[in-house]
């Protein structure tokens, strides 16, 4: 049988089985007590002091109390929506947040709302003693302590953030290392983090990477090799030795892109180049490669940027990142004609990276490419066509939208603030309340929906004059290439453009 609150047994507030705890822990705290653990043990001592127990445990490792997109903090919001929840302890307020304003909305309106009782252990706050109490004195001390302690809370965040960037850039004047995790390759020493040493198994690849390219190996012949001997990848290494948090994993496979920062990475040799102020250290670490055969390695990464391009040829790949492979959507590369011939061309670089089972390969003239889409780009322009009046009466027809939205989303929001307030003192019921917030909700959506359409139709049409006219004069590529989502190179050499602006015009 659920206890009642002893404090208020006339509020006969039930202690759910559904009691939660949340913790977070910032990437600038340094203080041991407010660790994961500590967080945790406190949280635990106090539930079974007061014989609750915590059915699960929310946690944001690494995250900024002024940001709110936290993962675990997203999906305790979620779980409260689906009813899965009834109660929240956390170890202080500073816990769910550092911004004023928004800690304040889930205080005084989404936890009350959702019917969830929270409890702050360190400011020896709990809802059934303040916003949720129907005691009137009860309730104006709370709602006034607690807006103070979030305010506190917030200027409190800005102060420690300046302290801290300035003990991170006298570590990194010092060569001290000021990372979150080590650069692949090394590893955190244990006697001390802000020491770097290296990792034996993942710095063996990091070296075998430097001697393919000291050796003359270009960069997707390294990736190539990679692949085949199916080496980790950095992010892969990091998660298999415990790495955790919200990282983009990538798709498996090693790519130019990490190969060549792994090569430009002067941390290799010895130095640290740290902070806002880039400050420079040498010999802080064991070096990787030495410094002589680093700088070839660049040398060469520049004689191929700077090559020399033929006389009438563009040396700017305009469509770089835009043309792409059909069968496998990998990304073509763009590469002179063989001897260097006057002329360039489009090749999919996917079968060298990953072999012929992942993609036949295939290359397209760029001469054939620039046809394409300037024939297409007519055909596009004759079937979207639209008038200036057109154009006018619809965004005539947004605004008279936006402006009616608009006055019902203030008449939704000043009711439902009238009903938030019959609400905490008792006169109405949740799900009364639920009812005006829901209206409320679908003004404020419904505004927003007609406000972005406005934003987007404005965009579109200001890509379509730009198509327009490209279509009817001799413009170069280059004033039009935003309008280009992409170039698919499909089977037979069939060339397709798919454009920026949708297929939504009138």
């Amino acid at each position: 049988m659920a206890r009642k609150s002893r404090k208020h047994p006339e509020l006969d507030i039930p202690v759910s089985k559904d009691t939660v705890s949340y913790i977070r822990l910032s990437v600038l705290n340094r203080d041991p007590h407010g660790s994961i653990e500590n967080q945790r043990l406190m949280i635990e001592e106090w539930g079974q002091r007061h014989q609750i127990p915590i059915m699960r445990y929310y946690i944001d490792n690494g995250f900024s109390g002024k940001r709110f997109d936290r993962p675990a903090f997203q999906e305790m919001l979620q779980d409260i929506q689906k009813g899965k929840i009834d109660c929240i302890v956390t170890k202080d307020l500073s816990r769910l947040g550092r911004d004023y304003i928004t800690v304040g909305y889930y205080l005084e309106m989404f936890f009350p709302s959702n019917n969830i009782r929270f409890i702050s252990i360190n400011d020896q706050f709990d809802t059934t003693d303040g916003i949720t109490n129907r005691d009137k004195s009860t309730y104006i001390q709370s709602s006034t302590r607690i807006p103070l302690i979030n305010l506190f809370n917030e200027q409190i965040s800005i102060e420690t953030k300046k302290k801290v960037e300035v003990i991170l850039d006298m570590k990194a004047q010092h060569g001290e290392f000021i990372g979150p995790r080590a650069p692949f390759g090394y590893q955190k020493s244990k006697e001390n983090p802000s020491q770097l040493i290296p990792d034996p198994a993942a710095a063996i690849i990091v070296q075998k990477i430097f001697e393919m390219a000291a050796s003359g190996t270009g960069v997707t012949g390294i990736v190539r090799y990679l692949n085949e001997q199916g080496l980790p990848t950095p992010i892969q290494y990091a998660r298999a030795h415990g790495l955790d948090g919200n990282f983009d994993d990538g798709n498996g496979s090693w790519n130019s892109r990490s190969v060549k920062y792994i090569l430009t990475n002067r941390t290799y040799t010895g130095m640290l180049v740290q902070g806002k102020k880039k400050r420079a250290v040498e010999a802080t670490h064991e070096p990787l490669v030495d410094s002589g055969t680093f700088d070839a390695i660049q040398t060469a990464f520049q004689a191929r940027a700077y090559n020399v391009v033929p006389q009438g040829q563009s040396a700017d790949n305009i469509l770089k990142g835009k043309v792409i492979r059909g069968c496998c959507g990998g990304k073509m590369q763009r590469k002179r004609g063989t001897n260097h011939a006057d002329w360039y061309f489009f090749t999919c670089i996917t079968k060298n990276r990953l072999g012929a089972d992942k993609c036949a390969g295939m290359y397209a003239r760029e001469e054939d490419v620039l046809s394409a889409i300037y024939r297409q780009l007519k055909d596009y322009v004759n079937e979207y066509y639209i008038t200036n009046s057109a154009y006018k009466q619809q965004i005539q027809e947004y605004a008279e939208q936006i402006a009616d939205l608009t006055q019902r989303k203030t008449i939704a929001w000043i009711n439902a603030m009238e009903h938030y307030e019959q609400y905490v003192q008792g006169e109405i019921s949740k799900k009364e309340f639920r009812t005006v917030q829901d209206i409320a909700n679908q003004a404020k959506e419904a505004l927003m929906q007609a406000t972005e359409s406005k934003v987007v139709y404005e965009k579109q049409y200001a890509m379509f004059r730009k198509l327009l006219s490209a279509s009817s004069k001799d413009i170069p590529l280059s004033e039009i290439v935003d309008c280009i989502k992409k170039v698919v190179v499909d089977k037979g050499g069939e060339i397709v453009v798919k454009w920026s602006i949708s297929d939504s015009l009138p």
